[in-house]
C-alpha cells in the first residue's frame, strides 16, 4: 500500500528507460488513470489558450494592440509553442501524482537530466542540420520545392522589428515546446506501454511488453497517427515523421534517457522555425512538421523522407557511439 511519503518510489533497480513507472505503486490501473487525467488537464490547458488568444484578438481588434499586420502571427506562434511547453508540467504532475514516482525518473534512468549529454546531443544534432541546411538546397528536387514557397524576406523599418520579435519568441520557447513533446511522446507514452508487463509474469503478453519495441512503437508512431488524421494526403510528411519518432524512441530506449530526442528535436525546430521567420512565413509554422533541415516548411515530397531518414540514422549512429563517453547508460543503477 502507499505511505504517507510523498512520491518516494525509487527508481527500479537495473531496469532500462521504457520500464520505471513500474515501481512500487504500480497497479494495473495506474496507466489508465495517468490517461484520463492528462487527457482532462490537457482539454483545460487548450480551452485557456484559446479563451487568452480570444481575449488578445478582441483587443487587438479594439485598437489597444500594436498595428501590425504580422502581430497576430508572432503572438499566435507565442501561444501556440508556450501551450505546447506547458505539457512539460503536467507530465511531471501526472507522473508524481498518479504514479507516485519521482519525476526525475521520467527524464533519464539516473533520475535526472545528464547536462553534459545533453550539450554534446545537441552539438552532434547542430553540426548536421548545419550540414543538411547547405546540400540539401543544392538538390534538383529541393531546388523545385524551394521554388513553389512564396517567401517574403524581412526588409527594413517594420519588418525588422517583427523579425526581432519572432526570433526571440523563437529562441526562448522552442526548447521548451521541443522539451515538452519529447516528455509526452518519448517519456510518457514509452513508460506507460512498457510498464504493462508484469516483472516475473511468464506469459506471452509479459514477456512482450517487457520487451522494448512496443514501447517504441508506440512512441515513435503516435504522433505520425494523429498528423495523418489531420493530414490525410500528406503521406511522406507522415512517413517521415514515423522514421523520426521510431528513431528518437529507439535512441531513448538506447541512451537510457530524453536528452539525445530533445537535442535531435530541439535544433531542427530552431532551424526550421527560424527558416520560416526569416522568409516571412510564420503562418505556417507548425510543429508536426519539424523534421530534417534544408527544405521548406510544409513540403511533402520523397525527398522529406530521404533527408529525414539520413539525418536520423547519422544522429543515432553518432550519438551511440558518443554516449558511453558522457555516462549515458541504458539501465539504472543496481544498489548493492
Amino acid at each position: 500500500m502507499r505511505t504517507n511519503e510523498f512520491a518516494r518510489s525509487e527508481i527500479p533497480e537495473g531496469e532500462s528507460y521504457h520500464r520505471l513507472a513500474r515501481n512500487r505503486f504500480f497497479r494495473w490501473w495506474v496507466p489508465l488513470v495517468v490517461i484520463g487525467v492528462f487527457a482532462v488537464l490537457s482539454f483545460f490547458l487548450w480551452v485557456g489558450v484559446v479563451v487568452v488568444m480570444t481575449i488578445v484578438a478582441i483587443l487587438g481588434g479594439s485598437g489597444l494592440a500594436l498595428e501590425s499586420a504580422n502581430l497576430g502571427e508572432i503572438a499566435g506562434l507565442a501561444f501556440g509553442l508556450a501551450s505546447i511547453a506547458l505539457l512539460i508540467p503536467l507530465a511531471f504532475f501526472v507522473t508524481r501524482v498518479v504514479q507516485w514516482r519521482r519525476t526525475g525518473s521520467l527524464i533519464s534512468v539516473t533520475g535526472r537530466m545528464r547536462w553534459r549529454w545533453l550539450g554534446a546531443c545537441v552539438l552532434i544534432a547542430f553540426a548536421l542540420a548545419l550540414v543538411c541546411a547547405f546540400l540539401v538546397p543544392l538538390l534538383p528536387a529541393a531546388a523545385a520545392d524551394a521554388a513553389a514557397v512564396e517567401a517574403e524576406p524581412a526588409g527594413t523599418g517594420e519588418g525588422i522589428q517583427v523579425l526581432l520579435a519572432a526570433m526571440a519568441v523563437i529562441v526562448l520557447l522552442v526548447p521548451l515546446q521541443s522539451a515538452a513533446e519529447e516528455f509526452t511522446l518519448r517519456g510518457l507514452v514509452m513508460q506507460l506501454v512498457g510498464s504493462l508487463g508484469s516483472s516475473d509474469g511468464r506469459s506471452s503478453f509479459s514477456k512482450v511488453m517487457r520487451s522494448p519495441w512496443p514501447a517504441i512503437l508506440a512512441g515513435g508512431t503516435l504522433f505520425a497517427a494523429l498528423y495523418a488524421s489531420t493530414h490525410p494526403g500528406h503521406l511522406w510528411t507522415t512517413a517521415s515523421l514515423v522514421v523520426f519518432g521510431s528513431g528518437m524512441s529507439w535512441l531513448t530506449w538506447r541512451t537510457g534517457g530524453l536528452e539525445a530526442a530533445i537535442g535531435l528535436h530541439m535544433v531542427n525546430s530552431l532551424f526550421q522555425f527560424t527558416r520560416c521567420a526569416l522568409e516571412g512565413r510564420l503562418s505556417e509554422v507548425g510543429t508536426g512538421v519539424v523534421i530534417g533541415a534544408g527544405l521548406p516548411m510544409g513540403v511533402d515530397t520523397p525527398l522529406t523522407l530521404a533527408v529525414t531518414a539520413v539525418q536520423v540514422g547519422l544522429y543515432s549512429f553518432l550519438a551511440v557511439r558518443c554516449a558511453p563517453r558522457f555516462g549515458a547508460v541504458a539501465r539504472s543503477v543496481v544498489r548493492s
